[in-house]
């Protein structure tokens, strides 16, 4: 185990062993999109590696809820520590909501962009094709625009031949709004307190 309470990677001796140890590596916040593609991914029997990103959010309890949701499921994962970034948003430095015009008051400059750079040189160190994030269609009304269809098309086309390897970046949840995404995890026995939003309410 490391410091952090995160498992050591790789987590067991039979994934150091294996050539193909994840299927996928999710980007987790431990919100409601996150853990929902979690349990996708387990349905779909696929191994999950999950990123969990500390880029100095003010929300910095969504952290601690994601690292006790994987703890519980047994899921590997690996904290990124992102520092001295001193970028100015509703999600970080002084809170300062509504900077940007045309976009969503608590937009962050470019931090899907950053995440999947992230997550696309752990996926390919470890051999794995395939990224998942968790843009919903909520977000796209809402005015995200890392989380629109069109930015994760052209994202893709970078990483066709950003490596070695093509990867792939998949948002399971591109089609589906919050609501829909909630009663999806009631449905499976999740409740609303085993999750958290740095938006507010859920």
């Amino acid at each position: 185990m490391k410091s952090d309470g995160s498992p050591s990677f790789p987590a067991t001796k039979e994934q150091l062993e294996s050539k193909v140890m994840f299927d996928v590596v999710i980007l987790f916040s431990g919100g409601a999109d996150s853990i929902l593609m979690l349990e996708m991914a387990k349905d779909f029997n696929k191994t999950p590696f999950c990123v969990l990103i500390d880029y100095q959010q003010l929300h910095h309890e969504e952290l601690e809820y994601a690292i006790r949701y994987l703890k519980k499921d047994g899921t590997p994962y690996r904290i990124v520590k992102l520092h001295d970034l001193q970028i100015q948003s509703g999600l970080t430095g002084a809170g300062q909501k509504a900077r940007f015009e045309g976009v969503h008051e608590m937009h962050v400059p470019s931090r899907n962009l950053m995440f999947v750079g992230i997550a696309a040189s752990i996926a390919e160190d470890m051999g794995v094709d395939t990224i998942w994030y968790g843009a919903d269609y909520s977000d796209y009304v809402n005015r995200f625009p890392d989380c629109m269809q069109v930015w994760f098309g052209a994202v893709n086309k970078v990483l066709e031949i950003n490596g070695p390897q093509p990867i792939k970046l998949e948002a399971p949840l591109a089609g589906l709004t919050k609501e829909t995404i909630l009663k999806a995890l009631r449905a499976k026995g999740i409740g609303e307190k085993e999750m958290f939003s740095g938006y507010g309410g859920l």
